[in-house]
């Protein structure tokens, strides 16, 4: 069995059909289809249900991909285990998405550097989906990341989880010379909104729980939308109009007061803040030895980290 047929099996998960799982793999469409059929002949059995109009995984494959995929990330981290020993490096790479690198990982990255600094913690920042799927595939040992009411253990079952705390959304505008803010609530104007997409994980958490309450009572129009929220950050500095943004992404600017809180019952909306690593296994002892730090450091009933 090769490895490459556990990765194309998981990215026709992901994907949802042969030809744009053969996409992200980058070979065609027949090729992709050969490596899924050499996997279920391997295994002799049959993984995908090709007499369905839509992709749907045969029992035995519903029932076993959760362990394809900590197989193949106990074999990846495995590979990246041997190598660092033959290096001599004490190295643990996180898979970060990239507004916890701007607001969560200097925290981690000061307590690894004060508490263990014979292991340098490597970072590889890339957009929410994309560092969940590095960390499944086990090419990143942890991952840092927002949830919302499900966790990620649901689909990652071979993973420990630290809930580090919370990301707070609050609802902001620039503000006026006076110190109020230019996108205000009034009954009689069309609102300003900066917004997300809605099949992004910010565009789930702004239509199903910041919007409702404020669309019943006020004009809104979304006039612009990112999957960045950076760069919604910056056109709010620009003017816009407001927008949700994270509490600490723009602790600066609220406190210099070039960016205001929108007063009035708008809900703020907290997002668990989490970091994953595999369970059980073939693990780094250097990754074991963050982990051990930061459950210590984070598990003191929400206590703040000391740094």
């Amino acid at each position: 069995m090769k490895f490459i047929w556990l990765e194309d099996f998981l990215a026709l998960q992901q994907a949802g059909s042969f030809s744009r799982a053969a996409a992200m793999r980058n070979v065609t469409q027949p090729a992709f289809s050969r490596r899924i059929q050499m996997l279920e002949d391997w295994l002799g059995v049959q993984l995908v249900d090709r007499g369905s109009l839509n992709l749907r995984l045969t029992p035995v494959g519903e029932r076993y991909k959760h362990e394809f995929r900590a197989l193949l990330m106990q074999a990846t981290e495995l590979r990246n285990r041997i190598q660092a020993e033959q290096h001599g490096l004490r190295r643990v790479l996180i898979s970060v998405q990239y507004t916890l690198a701007i607001t969560w990982l200097p925290e981690l990255l000061r307590l690894t550097q004060r508490h263990t600094p014979d292991v340098e913690l490597g970072v590889d920042s890339q957009d929410r989906g994309q560092s969940i799927a590095r960390f499944a595939s086990g090419e990143t040992q942890m991952l840092l990341c927002v949830e919302d009411d499900v966790s990620l253990q649901t689909s990652l079952p071979h993973t420990e989880r630290l809930e580090l705390g919370h990301e707070r959304l609050i609802a902001v505008s620039i503000a006026t010379a006076s110190g109020t803010p230019v996108h205000g609530l009034h009954a009689r104007r069309t609102l300003k909104l900066l917004g997300y997409p809605a099949q992004s994980f910010m565009g789930s958490i702004l239509y199903k729980r910041c919007l409702p309450p404020l669309m019943d009572r006020y004009k809104v129009q979304i006039v612009q939308e990112s999957g960045f929220i950076a760069a919604i950050k910056e056109m709010a500095l620009a003017g816009m109009g407001m927008a949700w943004l994270p509490e600490r992404l723009v602790a600066r600017e609220l406190q210099t007061g070039t960016l205001v809180q929108l007063k009035g019952d708008l809900p703020t909306v907290n997002i668990p803040v989490s970091l994953y690593r595999v369970r059980g296994g073939m693990t780094y002892d250097a990754a074991e030895q963050i982990w051990s730090m930061l459950k210590a450091t984070y598990g003191r009933d929400g206590a703040a980290p000391e740094i």
